[in-house]
C-alpha cells in the first residue's frame, strides 16, 4: 500500500506533464468535404458524430490547451498508476514488470482524454505504448527468467490485434484501427497474468463501453446511431482485468 500511494504522488506530478506531451502529437489533415455532401450532424456532445463520421480534426495544441486539462490528468494518472500497483502487489514477475503497466497506464490516459475529444487515436501515442510495453516487459523476462510468460505476452497481443482488426474491418464505423493497435498494448500486459486476463480484458472492454453508452443515452448525449469511442472502454476493462485477475 506504501508503494501504491508513492507512484500515486509521482502520478500527479507525471500526469500534469501530460498536456505537452499532447501539443507535441503531429495534426492530422484537415478533412475536406465534397459540397454536395452534407455536413454530418452532431448531436448535444460536439465529439459524437451521428452516422460514424469523425468530426473535424482539432490541432493537438488547442487539445492540450483546455482548461484544467493539467489538473485532471494528474488525477486520473495518479488514480491509474495507484490502481496498477495495487493489482501487481504481490504478484508473480513484480515488481519488475510494473514500469510496463505505469507506462502505457500514463499514456493510456493521454490516449482516453484524445480519444474522448476527437475519436482519434493517433500512432504517436499508440505505437509508443506498445513500444514501451515490449521494452519493459523484456526487461522483466531478463530478470525474472520468466520466458514463458514473455512468450504468451506476444501471442496474446497477436490474438488481440487479430481480433480487434477482424471486428474493424466487418464494424468500421464502431471500431478504428488505433483501437487495433491499442489492442496490441493491452494483449502485451494481459497476456504477460495470463489468458485469463486477457479474455476478462476484451469482455469487460464491451461491458464498460454498453454501460457507457446506455448513461449517455439516458443523458440525452448521444443517439442510436452515434459512433463514440472505444479507446477508453478498452482501457477501463484491460484495468479491471488487472485489479480482478
Amino acid at each position: 500500500m506504501t508503494l501504491a500511494l508513492v507512484l500515486a504522488a509521482a502520478g500527479l506530478f507525471a500526469g500534469a506533464l501530460l498536456p505537452r506531451l499532447i501539443a507535441r502529437i503531429p495534426d492530422r489533415p484537415q478533412v475536406t468535404v465534397p459540397a454536395t455532401e452534407p455536413a454530418p450532424a452532431e448531436t448535444v456532445a460536439p465529439e459524437l458524430i451521428e452516422g460514424g463520421h469523425p468530426p473535424t480534426p482539432v490541432p493537438y495544441r488547442e487539445l492540450a490547451a483546455a482548461p484544467r486539462l493539467a489538473a485532471w490528468l494528474a488525477v486520473a494518472t495518479a488514480a491509474v498508476w495507484g490502481l496498477l500497483t495495487i493489482a501487481r502487489d504481490g504478484a508473480a514477475n513484480a515488481p519488475e514488470d510494473l514500469p510496463a503497466y505505469l507506462a502505457v497506464g500514463l499514456i493510456g490516459v493521454a490516449l482516453a482524454y484524445v480519444d474522448l475529444r476527437t475519436q482519434l487515436l493517433p500512432d504517436w501515442l499508440t505505437l509508443t505504448a506498445f513500444g514501451a510495453a515490449g521494452a519493459w516487459l523484456t526487461v522483466a523476462a531478463a530478470l525474472t527468467g520468466d520466458w514463458s510468460a514473455y512468450g504468451r505476452a506476444w501471442a496474446a497481443a497477436a490474438a488481440c490485434l487479430a481480433f480487434y482488426l477482424l471486428l474493424a474491418l466487418l464494424r468500421p464505423a464502431d471500431l478504428g484501427l488505433g483501437d487495433v493497435k491499442l489492442s496490441a498494448s493491452l494483449g502485451l500486459l494481459l497476456g504477460w497474468v495470463g489468458w485469463p486476463a486477457v479474455a476478462s480484458g476484451v469482455f469487460l472492454a464491451f461491458v464498460a463501453g454498453g454501460l457507457i453508452g446506455i448513461a449517455l443515452l439516458a443523458a440525452g448525449r448521444a443517439g442510436r446511431r452515434t459512433s463514440l469511442p472505444f479507446g477508453p472502454p478498452m482501457l477501463l476493462g484491460a484495468l479491471a482485468a488487472l485489479l480482478l485477475a
